[in-house]
């Protein structure tokens, strides 16, 4: 019984991160370019190595239950949304912008830019964007109305090109860590590959999350957690009337 205990609180544990990762993706159903966290699971005898199980093959309390895996992030293409505006960018295929984070180099698919008061091209959360060799400047008298940005992320005002943004693809883009709503750090060493993203200008990558599933997960973890409660609410009382309380 004592084993039951154990497996129902693991599962109560499990269905409330669920519970807690659909929350957060509704949350964000509206954030430009949010990627829709994911979380696994799976029974703690498949996560220890065989090697560790007992020779007598009697499972303890701790390899019974459920066991949670980390949250990993679907980087699945999200709709986009033409908005006509001129410095906002979308990206279609495999690959992010580059832009100068607090600590080191973060990147998005939030293409939602402006250009600040030292004349830089940055992001809404006024991070610069980067371009080859650093930060993207604007050369004087182009505006958010009158810059080209091509396909490939050449700038160009007045017909004349003074730029280009700097689009990064990872070969296993699950390494990244998330570092704000649509911003991700990538680990040291973290192998890239050539992006195959191509740029349109005037409209936005929407979030890749869905409402109907995500409200479809929120009930199915609710019914989960009910169910692990009340075993171990009658595992309790069955232990309770065992011993004589």
């Amino acid at each position: 019984m004592i084993t039951g205990l154990y497996s129902s609180a693991t599962a109560m544990d499990s269905a409330m991160k669920r519970h807690e990762v659909a929350s957060q993706n509704l949350a964000n159903i509206n954030t430009t370019a949010f990627r829709r966290a994911l979380l696994t699971q799976s029974t703690y005898d498949t996560e220890v190595p065989p090697a560790s199980f007992p020779a007598d093959g009697v499972y303890t309390s701790k390899l019974l239950g459920t066991a949670t895996r980390p949250v990993v992030y679907d980087f699945s293409q999200g709709p986009i949304d033409a908005t006509g505006r001129r410095l906002d960018l979308s990206l279609s295929g495999e690959g992010f912008f580059s832009v100068q984070g607090p600590n080191s180099t973060l990147y998005t698919r939030n293409g939602s830019f402006h250009i600040n008061g030292d004349q830089q091209l940055v992001t809404s959360d006024n991070m610069p964007v980067l371009g080859p060799y650093g930060p993207i400047r604007i050369p004087d008298g182009a505006t958010a109305e009158n810059i080209e940005i091509s396909s490939t992320g050449l700038l160009s005002f007045n017909g004349v090109e003074f730029g280009q943004i700097q689009l990064t693809a990872f070969s296993d883009p699950r390494a990244l860590t998330l570092e704000g709503p649509s911003l991700f750090a990538a680990p040291f060493g973290a192998a890239t590959k050539p992006p195959t993203a191509v740029i349109e200008q005037g409209s936005l990558e929407l979030s890749n999350t869905s409402s109907i599933d995500e409200m479809i997960n929120l009930v199915d973890a609710s019914r989960h957690f009910d169910a692990a409660q009340k075993a171990l609410t009658t595992i309790s009382e069955s232990i309770q009337k065992r011993i004589g309380l």
